[in-house]
């Protein structure tokens, strides 16, 4: 209980300090700040990276470090009135769960991490030499882990990511991501049908776009795209708002279409049976799904039909949803994709496409053929990738893991996850170091009903007061 007291009152003081992705500045500093306060000696770079080496505890030998390592930002996403930039996160305790109040995410990802790190400091726990990182804008791409010297756990016997969302699983293997967005202007024209209706779809779970791309969720940018598909009437296209980040399944998304007012019954009944269908195929697994059309303003402009073919013919190609399985942990997810973005107004066409995968080679390929595609469409594209994690069954630190949890009563199992963790980048840069990634329990995360299991971030901590004690010399 005292730990967790401790846990809750680092989290807390996270909670207070806004940080979504790019704002990292004001959290590095208060970490930079804290350390010192303890005694220690942290170093950030420019990019809001933050580092401090921990010599080991009394009695302890000296050996080279052990990296502990989480990162600062998390993913903002809230009710209308929350702004990222300005509002802290008031959270709550319910049922054994730690929740926010409901106006936003609670940024368990990867402020849990941040909040044990501490926590192993201020509780006077023994450790070896430890070498804390500090990672910026992680959820944007891996991009403050990419920007950091080679260097950084050149010395490192190992290094424990601290971002998993799963704690019965010590983690070996994480997905790769190849984000493409696909760009094109035109003119648009005045509509030469006369009634115009707004087609809404909202009421999606979402989740995040690899931990939960496994569990059968409905994409609404993948809906209303359907939808615009199944529309058999002639119809003007006006505009698609279906905008989103590319780690989030999209849970809304509006059109607005022109068509003749005696094809409005018709079009209607289309929606009705589209709608009729789709609450069935999610039934089990999206049970709220809402899909409705009315009247409105007629637009003062719509896409040319070549334009709207073809932007729905390319939507149509990206892939949203499970390609394959893992091959080292076949229960998790080895590559997918997600519509993660889907956009058309006032002549601006825009699409956002995230593949995921535990493969190079596959992130290579896909990303290759999809570009392709979009430039044979007339579309400019831009891309960003990290690396895949592939994973290896035999890493010794997991095992190691499993052996403490059993002792300390409860079971664990090696697995693999399919998002960007910054283990990846890590590997990349020292592939010869063992890497694992652990966490608590984290459910619905990049949504307002994201929580963390308390009971799970005790059972980390006590995984991590073994964990950061090094083994005698000569044992493995």
């Amino acid at each position: 209980m005292e730990l967790l007291e401790l846990f809750l009152s680092e989290f807390e003081g996270l909670c207070r300090i806004p940080r979504p992705s790019g704002t990292e500045r004001e959290i590095c500093g208060y970490l930079a700040r804290r350390l010192t306060e303890m005694g220690y000696s942290p170093v950030q770079d420019e990019h809001y990276n933050l580092f401090c080496d921990i010599p080991p505890t009394e009695g302890i030998p000296e050996m080279p470090p052990l990296a502990l390592q989480a990162h600062t930002d998390m993913v903002c996403v809230g009710a209308e009135n929350y702004v990222p930039e300005r509002d802290p996160i008031r959270t709550e305790i319910r049922d054994g769960w730690l929740c926010s109040d409901g106006r936003s995410t609670l940024g368990a990802d990867c402020g849990a991490g941040v909040a044990a790190i501490m926590v192993i400091l201020r509780s006077g726990m023994p450790h070896g030499a430890l070498r804390l990182i500090f990672t910026a804008n992680e959820e944007m791409g891996l991009v403050g882990a990419r920007q950091m010297q080679a260097d950084v756990v050149r010395d490192c016997v190992g290094l424990i990511n601290l971002d998993g969302f799963h704690g019965d699983r010590a983690v070996i293997s994480s997905a790769g991501g190849y984000r493409l967005i696909f760009r094109r202007s035109c003119l648009c024209f005045p509509p030469m049908l006369e009634h115009a209706y707004r087609i809404q779809i909202d009421g999606l779970r979402g989740g995040h776009s690899g931990d939960d791309i496994g569990e059968g969720r409905a994409n609404a940018a993948r809906l209303l795209l359907w939808l615009l598909q199944a529309i058999e009437v002639p119809y003007e296209l006006a505009e698609i708002d279906a905008r989103g980040a590319f780690n989030v399944i999209r849970t809304s998304g509006s059109a607005v279409i022109v068509a003749d007012k005696k094809n409005g019954a018709e079009m209607e009944n289309i929606v009705a049976l589209f709608r009729q269908g789709i609450r069935e195929l999610y039934r089990e697994t999206d049970p709220d799904i809402r899909i409705r059309v009315e009247e409105t303003e007629l637009p003062a402009t719509v896409f040319p039909v070549e334009e709207r073919d073809n932007f729905l013919a390319l939507a149509g190609i990206i892939p949203c949803g499970i390609d394959e399985m893992h091959p080292i942990c076949p229960d998790c997810v080895g590559s997918s994709g997600n519509l993660a973005s889907f956009y058309a107004s006032g002549g601006e066409l825009e699409l956002r496409s995230f593949l995921r995968s535990c493969s190079n080679q596959y992130l290579d390929e896909h990303g290759a053929y999809y570009r392709e595609v979009g430039r044979s469409f007339g579309y400019e594209e831009e891309e960003m990738r990290y690396p895949a994690w592939p994973g290896d069954a035999e890493n010794p630190m997991a095992k190691r893991c499993i052996d403490i949890a059993a002792r300390q009563g409860r079971h664990m199992e090696i697995g693999a996850v399919h998002a960007g963790l910054e283990t990846s980048v890590f590997h990349m840069l020292r592939p010869e170091m063992p890497v694992i990634s652990l966490g608590g329990d984290v459910l619905d995360p990049y949504t307002v009903r994201e929580r963390l299991r308390l009971s799970s971030a005790a059972e980390l901590i006590e995984l991590l007061r073994e964990m950061v004690v090094p083994l005698p010399v000569g044992e493995d």
